[in-house]
């Protein structure tokens, strides 16, 4: 099966914006490689910011604008905005875990200038209605800064996840799980079931049929086939599949996307045999393996929920947790 990413027509306008005494310049960005090299400078990138993700989403109807921001003539940050058009009319706009910052610590007049330079641009009367769940750690901080900026809290709930550094050699990642996650990969490894590493379209067609599966048969929704289509024919290369193997057939898979430094486990499927042999255990562990083999630094588990069950397995593999600040709206 093929897909084609829809064609899209791209200038670079300008945009100038004083905020909280500093002025910001918006360089709108067309250019997959320019855009991936931005965000390879990225410490903390987030996926629904990569090139890839915004592809998926230009799948699904949405405007994709990726823009960089300057100030004093240096990119400080990174985001990208999706556009829900009408009649010609741009009724919402929406950024998902953005912006994303080029350096670690920016200071909090930058921060309030940039939040304040997008909310100018895409969240002012007139201009529709700007949704935003920022790329800040959740806290009391962080939300001064966007009310400074002129934000709005919609709700409290913003996405957490977990992080484990591929920095350290495989010894001592492993030595950082708990025993509980390491004895359940041990136990997979003393079975006749094996490991399969793949990046072919034919297999992501597999793992999208079985994400399918698993969201009717379980009733919840998450990222579609047109997406999760859209993302891979971006970045073919960034989206693996790890399926684990028992008599001739796959028991079980999970889909892994790099971006910038990171890497993200996205979607899964494990089926009764699957569960059986442990394989989100040893799934998880060869993820990070072959991510930290293709250079990612951070794994991010991929979405944690307190008293969801299987964020309490994702903690077994004792991740650094973290949590972002919230739904934002301004208008």
């Amino acid at each position: 099966m093929s897909f084609e990413i829809p064609a899209l027509s791209y200038t670079r306008p300008t945009a100038i914006a004083a905020a909280d005494g500093l002025v910001v310049k918006l360089d709108f960005i067309g250019e997959q490689s320019e855009w991936d090299d931005l965000l390879a400078k990225a410490p903390a990138p987030q996926l629904p910011q990569s090139f890839a993700y915004g592809a998926g989403k230009a799948a699904k109807g949405w405007i994709v604008r990726r823009v960089a921001l300057t100030i004093d003539g240096r990119f400080v940050a990174l985001a990208t905005v999706l556009e829900l058009h009408r009649f010609g009319i741009r009724l919402v706009s929406r950024i998902n875990r953005g912006p994303i910052f080029l350096e670690a610590a920016p200071d909090d007049a930058r921060i309030v200038a940039i939040y304040a330079a997008v909310r100018q641009h895409w969240g002012r009367l007139g201009r529709g209605l700007l949704m935003i769940a920022p790329a800040l750690e959740h806290g009391d901080h962080s939300s001064t800064l966007l009310r400074r900026a002129g934000y709005l809290q919609r709700h409290d709930m913003g996405w957490r996840s977990g992080l484990i550094d591929l920095t350290r050699d495989s010894d001592a990642i492993w030595a950082g799980f708990g025993s509980t996650f390491r004895n359940r990969v041990r136990s997979t490894e003393k079975s006749d079931a094996q490991l399969r590493i793949a990046d072919d379209s034919d297999t992501y067609e597999w793992m999208l049929a079985r994400h399918a599966e698993n969201m009717q048969g379980k009733g919840f929704s998450a990222a579609d086939a047109t997406l999760l289509r859209g993302l891979r024919a971006a970045a073919p290369g960034d989206v693996t599949v790890l399926q684990l193997i028992a008599g001739n057939a796959p028991v079980a898979g999970m889909s892994v996307v790099r971006f910038g430094q990171r890497a993200e486990y996205h979607i899964g499927w494990f089926g009764p045999e699957g569960r059986k042999l442990n394989a989100g255990n040893f799934l998880m562990w060869h993820a990070m393996r072959e991510m930290q083999r293709r250079g990612a630094t951070i794994f991010d588990v991929g979405g944690m929920k307190p008293g969801d069950g299987y964020t309490r397995f994702k903690q077994t593999m004792n991740p650094v947790e973290y949590r972002l600040a919230g739904e934002w709206v301004s208008f």
